[in-house]
């Protein structure tokens, strides 16, 4: 992002600025979405000790911290109206960190697959489960390089739309790879896919009444020539 910065007119004070509340919108918001997550838990062993310790000894949950970081972006730049060239600065980075970021999970053994019938060897590694990590950090950086030239051959590509509705499919179909069931199933989908399918929904819903008012439009223009 340092190195874009010449390129989109931000401050590298601005910046600093920007990005040290983002991280803190982050974390924020990754224990909150985890802490829902984690609702029956909490109630069922209700405790003050447990609602003291359960958010600092709690886990992240990615979608969590990615809207915890959107939402610090808008609340900084309410003020500026040209919000895309802030977003389009931030967001090749968001599947660049996520991309490392599953690295480290595969590292740590967290956000594990599921088992595998027997043990499979690629090259020198041995895997017992579905490497589900490692093949979200691959969708990740393919997802990088395809911004990256959209961000080049499109001025007006609404970059954070691209990525949230490309992500939303990744990370709804590696969710039936996944082994641990610490983060929700509810009616046999996880957190994260019903958040994908709300995200997918939602695009859908603008993409088709942008269809509709389109159409609208060019159906009153037609009409004004033919009279």
């Amino acid at each position: 992002m340092y190195a874009r910065l010449e390129t989109y007119q931000i401050p590298f004070a601005s910046f600093l600025r920007m990005f040290f509340f983002c991280a803190a919108g982050g974390v924020i918001g990754s224990k909150l979405l985890f802490a829902v997550t984690q609702l029956p838990w909490l109630i069922g062993h209700f405790t003050f000790k447990n609602l003291l310790l359960f958010l600092p000894q709690s886990g992240y949950v990615f979608y969590g911290g990615l809207f915890g970081v959107i939402f610090t972006l808008l609340l900084m730049t309410r003020k500026d109206k040209d919000l895309r060239r802030v977003f389009r600065l931030a967001v090749p980075a968001m599947p660049l960190f996520h991309a490392f970021g599953r690295v480290g999970c595969f590292l740590a053994g967290c956000c594990y697959g599921k088992e595998l019938a027997g043990i499979k060897k690629v090259g020198p590694l041995e895997f017992t489960r579905i490497p589900v990590q490692l093949a979200e950090a691959l969708a990740e950086m393919l997802l990088f390089v395809v911004i990256l030239i959209v961000e080049k051959k499109k001025d007006c590509a609404d970059l954070l739309r691209i990525y949230l509705a490309a992500y939303a499919g990744i990370r709804f179909a590696d969710e039936f790879l996944r082994g641990d069931l610490i983060r929700g199933i509810y009616f046999g989908l996880s957190t994260a896919q019903w958040i994908s399918l709300a995200i997918l929904f939602f695009y859908l819903i603008g993409f088709l009444r942008g269809r509709t008012g389109r159409r609208w439009a060019f159906r009153k223009t037609e009409k004004r020539e033919t009279s």
